[in-house]
């Protein structure tokens, strides 16, 4: 059976498929290599994801099918790329980026102990939101003590996540750092107070 051609999937139906990615850690981790490498093909991932050729191949053609990955050579071997994810989820007042970010942070936490402790505490909407204090922080614009302060979180805590969530941002989005304004960060926090 082939793949199926290129296509831009519905909404809905993109929404269903990242829900896949989020609560499969191995789609996870063949997003984040794929975004990684560029253009991999198969047997380059599952020679860096340590699985079987079969089981990434399978992976593959079904985040092929549902648009998350997409196939680039018509000529074997096959070559892939990540498609750039980019959903906005609201509920209640809350507001989530779902980005590659997202799904490169959850394959890392397979081997990042601060990540895996973090979504064991707080699950994959925590990261997700934590992503968007990560995003302020990158841009200077944020803090430890302001999400530790606003997460009820302690401030080691916050500190690391940042940290770890920070070179996730910059691997992915590396045109995202700027530096920060120290004077205007802190009026920021003592404004919160």
């Amino acid at each position: 059976m082939s793949e199926s051609p290129a296509r831009h999937p519905h909404p809905l139906d993109l929404m269903l498929a990242v829900s896949d990615v989020v609560v499969n850690k191995r789609f996870a981790q063949i997003y984040a290599q794929v975004h990684t490498l560029d253009t991999p093909t198969v047997e380059e991932l599952s020679e860096d994801l340590d699985s079987s050729t079969t089981t990434v191949y399978e992976d593959v053609k079904h985040l092929v099918e549902s648009g998350i990955l997409e196939r680039v050579t018509e000529t074997q071997p096959h070559r892939y790329q990540a498609r750039e994810i980019e959903l906005s989820v609201q509920t209640g007042d809350e507001a989530y980026e779902i980005t590659p970010a997202l799904f490169v942070a959850l394959a890392r936490s397979e081997t990042n102990e601060n990540l895996r402790l973090f979504i064991d505490r707080h699950d994959t909407g925590g990261l997700a939101g934590a992503l968007e204090y990560a995003r302020n922080y990158v841009q200077g614009q944020m803090n430890a003590r302001i999400m530790a302060r606003e997460q009820d979180i302690p401030v080691l805590e916050a500190e690391t996540l940042l940290q770890e969530l920070r070179d996730v941002l910059l691997d992915v989005e590396p045109d995202r750092e700027q530096s920060p304004d120290i004077e205007e960060v802190e009026a920021e926090v003592d404004d919160r107070n």
